[in-house]
């Protein structure tokens, strides 16, 4: 009997649309016998290639730029708007041609579904493949560039291609999308399986630690750090000073793990960004996330939060220098451990619906 591909088409905007599509393919290559199409883009698609490659060629990858989401000013987190503007339409002038070459090339394979996150590239493929075209999400485009002010055209175009999806699998946190009419389920929270022995020994070997990221394709300015003698891991991207005896150890771009030294850290700074929202989450760590103007979702993801009491926030300005007892302080005040005891891994049920 053939043997069956799962295609998916995940974002090429920042890390976390892919390592939560890693999370379900890693899931689907050790529990069927399914085979695995991933396009995204090349950056995104190296880093699958170094986590997926025990699965070797049970893996095809294309790499290819399947969306452009956010674009950020130099040396910041804010959204630079007319840059995105101007390569959003660049971008979709291209979509026929994208979609024509993925269409040519998934026709010659048994091809049972379609799965985007939320590539609007991968929607439009499935729909002219005919077969089962899923979308899994905490947001559409849509409500987002709606909240920065881009033009009616193009959220417009945006919504047309959301509208052919078959399904649309919301994970917990999503972003109210009340012009979409297409089936919806609500999932959870997912992430990449963590490594116990992985974890006890990045904690044997640095001690107390933080994590601090803004995503793998983040570029920041220097972070100053007060008042902490522990561990500090971070990102690329990040330049960090610190003015106590602590140990700076910033993780290589290609460390395909990161979730498990966020996992051994006892508090996670952050951009409120789902995926790592989600291994905080489900790794039970104290969570801070960073306030920027400008992007829908940090907006409302912190909120939500921050209401059920499981982060706190600090400004994006605050980065310039990170006082980590007042940070200690905020936590002891606002973060109720147990409300963490709620989230599972919904990895599982990702698949149900599959």
């Amino acid at each position: 009997m053939t043997k069956q591909y799962i295609a998916f088409h995940a974002s090429s905007h920042g890390f976390g649309h892919m390592t939560r599509c890693l999370a379900i393919i890693e899931e689907l290559l050790e529990t069927t016998d399914n085979l695995i199409y991933l396009a995204s883009g090349a950056f995104q698609n190296s880093f699958a290639r170094v986590y997926l490659a025990r699965f070797g060629d049970r893996v095809t990858y294309r790499d290819i730029r399947t969306e452009v989401g956010l674009v950020n000013k130099d040396n910041s987190l804010q959204v630079d708007i007319p840059r995105l503007e101007h390569e959003l339409t660049d971008f979709m002038a291209g979509w026929d041609t994208t979609v024509a070459a993925e269409v040519a090339i998934l026709r010659n394979l048994p091809v049972a579904c379609v799965i985007s996150d939320i590539s609007a590239i991968g929607i439009q493929v499935g729909e002219q493949l005919g077969v089962r075209n899923i979308g899994i999400a905490n947001f559409t485009w849509c409500e987002q560039y709606e909240f920065l002010g881009l033009s009616d055209t193009i959220i417009a175009r945006f919504r047309e291609v959301y509208a052919k999806l078959d399904l649309l699998l919301e994970y917990d946190l999503m972003l109210p999308a009340p012009k979409l009419s297409v089936p919806r389920k609500q999932a959870g929270f997912i992430c990449r399986r963590f490594d116990p022995d992985r974890i006890a020994a990045i904690k044997e070997q640095y001690g107390p630690s933080i994590f601090i990221t803004c995503g793998k394709s983040a570029d920041l300015n220097d972070i100053q750090i007060d008042n902490y003698d522990g561990t500090i891991f971070t990102t690329s991207g990040i330049n960090i000073t610190a003015t106590a005896d602590a140990t700076i150890v910033q993780l290589p771009i290609e460390t395909f793990d990161t979730h498990n030294y966020l996992a051994a850290s006892d508090i996670i700074i952050a951009k409120a960004g789902w995926g790592t929202i989600s291994e905080a989450l489900l790794s039970k760590r104290n969570l801070v996330l960073i306030e920027r103007k400008g992007v829908l979702e940090d907006t409302e993801n912190i909120e939500e939060l921050k209401r059920r009491g499981v982060a706190v926030s600090i400004k994006e300005s605050d980065l310039e220098r990170i006082d980590m007892q007042a940070i200690s302080d905020l936590i002891a005040e606002n973060i109720v451990r147990e409300n963490l005891d709620a989230y599972q891994n919904a990895v599982g049920d990702i698949l149900r619906e599959l």
